[in-house]
């Protein structure tokens, strides 16, 4: 187990900026239950432009999940994610962490598990298996 920061980009089919906020911070409730997240949160972008009500612009369709995660742990936290996309016919997610990336859109239930799987074991540090 070690500690994680993984950033969490949806892109829903009709790309209305309310809708998107609103399925962004529903996704952002269910990860609250996962007992390894430490936090969940909308990131913060750049300072909002003169005249604007913020003082700060968070990113649409982004949330920053932190915690310290288990393999079993990393895997809970896809499959929420991958179970609400479905729900939410979410057209696109990506969860990345540094600098590998886990896409998941418009493909086969068989192409998901071992893009899934192959994420998880770089995420944990297990060697890629010997063909």
């Amino acid at each position: 187990m070690r500690p994680m920061q993984i950033a969490v980009v949806i892109e829903l089919a009709d790309g209305d900026a309310e809708e998107t906020d609103a399925q962004t911070r529903a996704l952002q409730e269910e990860l609250l239950l996962l007992d390894a997240a430490d936090t969940v949160h909308l990131p913060v972008g750049a300072t909002a432009p003169p005249g604007s009500r913020g003082g700060t612009v968070t990113t649409l369709g982004a949330l920053l999940v932190t915690g310290v995660f288990s393999r079993a742990a990393l895997g809970a936290l896809v499959s929420l994610v991958g179970e609400w996309r479905q729900r939410a016919q979410a057209r696109r997610v990506e969860l990345t962490e540094g600098e590998d990336s886990l896409i998941v859109e418009g493909v086969s239930a068989k192409d998901q598990k071992a893009l899934v799987e192959a994420w998880l074991r770089r995420r944990s540090g297990e060697n890629e298996p010997q063909e």
